[in-house]
């Protein structure tokens, strides 16, 4: 057995260990999200690097939770064939449960997609229907400058709609020319 494949295999084993570990403890989430991994795993004809991914998120690695909460949040940038494809993986619950994770240590990526689940008035990202958490962690990813998270709530103020904001078009104006500024300032030094 090549050296590659004895990190896989023992990999593997570590995994195994992790499930019985969850098991032990009761965390649903980490038992439901490997043996989703089985199924990605028999699809994928055995991925190590997420594998690699699962193993580092679960001991904290703030990135590989973003990415194993990305593997479990299917929206609109999938196409239908796509979703369809890989139904198995759309589990919401689970991609909430990495990306608060990673949100939680502060990663800004995250703290946006974790709003995109809970708005209430996102479909279909709105899966969860939770809102003040919606407006909680847009505005963590705000403070951080994330532009895309700017932008999503200076819409969510211009709404109005949703239970957790109330409208304030002067602050969604204030946030859209910050988040309008910041963009030129990243393509200008870009270039």
């Amino acid at each position: 057995m090549g050296a590659k494949n004895e990190k896989i295999f023992d990999l593997y084993g570590d995994l195994e260990d992790l499930y019985d570990e969850a098991e032990e403890n009761g965390n649903s989430e980490v038992m439901e999200t490997l043996d989703t991994f089985g199924l990605w795993k028999a699809h994928h004809k055995c991925n190590g690097g997420f594998m690699r991914k699962i193993w580092n998120a679960l001991h904290g690695d703030v990135d590989a939770q973003g990415d194993v909460g990305h593997a479990f949040y299917w929206s609109d940038e999938h196409s239908n064939e796509v979703r369809a494809e890989h139904k198995w993986m759309d589990k919401p619950h689970l991609a909430v449960y990495w990306f608060e994770r990673a949100a939680k240590s502060g990663d800004a990526v995250s703290q946006n997609y974790l709003a995109r689940l809970y708005c209430p008035d996102q479909e279909p990202f709105g899966a969860l229907k939770v809102g003040r958490l919606s407006r909680y962690w847009l505005e963590k990813a705000t403070a951080q400058k994330l532009t895309v998270a700017m932008e999503n709530l200076a819409l969510c103020l211009k709404c109005g709609k949703c239970p957790c904001c109330d409208s304030d078009i002067p602050r969604a104006k204030s946030l859209e020319r910050e988040a309008r500024r910041l963009k030129m300032r990243k393509h200008k030094h870009s270039n």
